[in-house]
């Protein structure tokens, strides 16, 4: 894994959920390929990702692999009734100049079903 792709990752994955400095470029955005819309990484991706960490605390991505231009990940969480929330996911990172421009994420809306009704 390159350190541009770790970084990213790692920025994704913390708890505190706020953008390393320099990480992203002015105007990055991030994608999701469950509703095709295109958000602002900052401060929108890192609002949700403290949105959803404020209902399942534990939520992180493991076994990650990263290579140049993209990451697989598995998110995972315990839900509030208990369950535990796992889906796989991969992302191309774009990167211009050592900064990411942009996030393409691709996951499986039936493995995040339960995300989205305890975030509801």
């Amino acid at each position: 894994m390159s350190d541009i792709e770790r970084r990213i990752v790692a920025a994704l994955a913390d708890p505190s959920s706020e953008p390393p400095e320099g990480l992203f470029a002015p105007g990055a955005i991030t994608w999701h390929s469950f509703d095709e819309v295109e958000a602002p990484t900052v401060p929108d991706t890192f609002a949700t990702l403290r949105a959803i960490r404020a209902v399942v605390p534990d939520f992180t991505m493991t076994d990650v692999r990263a290579g140049d231009g993209y990451a697989q990940y598995v998110v995972t969480g315990t839900l509030p009734d208990g369950s535990t929330l796992r889906a796989a996911a991969a992302a191309v990172l774009h990167v211009e100049d050592g900064r990411c421009t942009r996030i393409e994420e691709y996951v499986d809306t039936g493995q995040l079903a339960p995300l989205f009704a305890a975030l509801a």
